[in-house]
């Protein structure tokens, strides 16, 4: 069973400019969202879901 996101420590501040920053898609909290690098996970919903994936294997 995953952590609630209200559990969950909040992700580390993204080391982009402010205008590459933007909401996460799983949790809301500031990622480093767009331009080179962007993606729409911050890192720990990203750590999630390696995780629940590599428990499918």
């Amino acid at each position: 069973m995953s952590t609630p996101i209200s559990d969950r420590p909040k992700p580390p501040a993204p080391e982009c400019a402010s205008s590459q920053v933007g909401p996460c898609r799983g949790c809301g909290h500031p990622t480093h969202r767009y331009g080179l690098g962007g993606l729409p996970l911050c890192v720990l919903c990203t750590r999630q879901i390696e995780a629940w994936r590599a428990g499918r294997k």
